[in-house]
């Protein structure tokens, strides 16, 4: 692990948030996220490097995760709500299908959906075996490795997307920067990160799902996305919050009553009763209501590259 400083400001002044465990996969290791007292984001402090973050992305770690026939799998894409529901706020965006680039793009689903919506696309990631995942959907158009590995020519892309990446990056400044670089003129940046000021957030305290340690490097404050934005070379268009809803807060809980000592067989019937789609039809009006004042656990910036 390593010291490091505010990837905003630059400065060492910070205050612990919380620290704890890796709550999802149950790896080895106590973690810490810390807040910038001058500009307010929240990072891993210290930060594990990237061969040490390596082993924190496990070949069964859910973005991961795939249906082996390649048939039933483009089938269950096809009828997966959350993917639509990315497409459908992407084009409403940028209705014109053209060049798209994912990055972190996992074992490629959005990039298939896109596809059939007529767009041209190519995706990176760095895990070799979601990236082959991919590239069984895909063909060619899969880079396995890093942004900066692929060093795409000035003014490619007239989309690119981050779903839920940009908070796994060591230096999401520098990444940003790139991304402008090879975005086109006028062109549409889209990215979803947690959102440290949701409801859930203050809720579930170190127990919140986003905070994710130790993947989680970095979580910008929605008062802080403009500014971080404008550093970087771009325009902030809008905030909004449509994905991670029950499953998440679910997650979220199941953590909790862990940390709290609490038998699993007192807690984990009742947990069964809450995925079920009477109690998901149930809660969805709450979760309309949250994403109205951006106060879900996942919330998604549309940036857009000044064309002067």
């Amino acid at each position: 692990m390593k010291p490091v400083s505010c990837n905003f400001c630059g400065q060492n002044d910070t205050e612990i948030v919380n620290s704890g465990p890796d709550l999802l996969l149950n790896k080895d290791g106590h973690f810490t996220l810390v807040r910038c007292r001058q500009c307010g984001l929240i990072y891993q402090n210290p930060q594990l490097t990237l061969s040490e973050l390596s082993n924190h992305y496990p070949d069964n770690y859910l973005p991961y995760q795939h249906i082996p026939d390649l048939t039933q799998r483009k089938k269950q894409i096809s009828k997966d709500t959350a993917i639509q529901r990315f497409c459908s706020r992407v084009t409403k965006h940028h209705p014109q299908p053209g060049q798209l680039l994912d990055i972190g793009c996992a074992t490629g689903d959005f990039l298939y959906a896109m596809q059939q919506r007529q767009w041209h696309v190519q995706g990176i990631e760095p895990v070799p075996y979601a990236a082959q995942q991919a590239r069984q959907l895909l063909g060619q158009s899969i880079h396995t490795g890093t942004l900066e590995d692929t060093a795409f020519p000035d003014n490619t892309f007239d989309v690119i997307t981050l779903w839920d990446v940009l908070e796994h990056l060591p230096n999401p400044k520098s990444a940003l920067s790139e991304i402008n670089r090879i975005l086109k003129p006028g062109g549409l940046l889209v990215f979803s990160i947690p959102n440290p000021n949701s409801i859930e957030a203050h809720l579930f305290g170190k127990n919140w799902v986003g905070w994710e340690r130790p993947r989680h490097l970095h979580l910008i404050p929605p008062c802080l996305i403009p500014q971080y934005l404008s550093i970087t070379g771009f325009r902030l268009k809008t905030i909004e919050s449509f994905n991670g809803r029950l499953s998440l807060t679910l997650l979220s809980l199941e953590f909790m009553l862990k940390a709290h000592g609490i038998p699993e067989q007192k807690w984990r019937p009742w947990l069964k009763i809450a995925y079920t789609m009477p109690f998901r039809i149930a809660a969805w009006p709450i979760y309309k209501i949250a994403e109205q004042f951006n106060k879900t656990t996942i919330m998604t910036i549309f940036a857009e590259r000044p064309t002067t």
